[in-house]
């Protein structure tokens, strides 16, 4: 498994019988009230969602780079 911020990655390898899979877990996150789950803390300013969102991003780009690699070596 590869652990990044708020997210892991789950790679199975694969064998010449069985394809890789991957799989992408949450972490990190706070429950609401409602049941719902939040990814980022609150944020009280454009600054700072738009900072939450670009580190959502650089995890999901570093996990894409990580999946292809997996998938290549199969």
């Amino acid at each position: 498994m590869h652990l990044f911020g708020a997210l892991e990655l789950d790679i199975r390898p694969g064998t010449p019988d069985n394809p890789a899979g991957v799989t992408i877990a949450l972490l990190r996150y706070a429950r609401g009230e409602d049941g719902r789950l939040f990814i980022t803390p609150e944020c009280t300013s454009v600054e700072e969602i738009e900072g939450q969102i670009n580190s959502l991003q650089d995890e999901l780009d570093e996990i894409r780079e990580r999946a292809q690699r997996a998938f290549q070596v199969t």
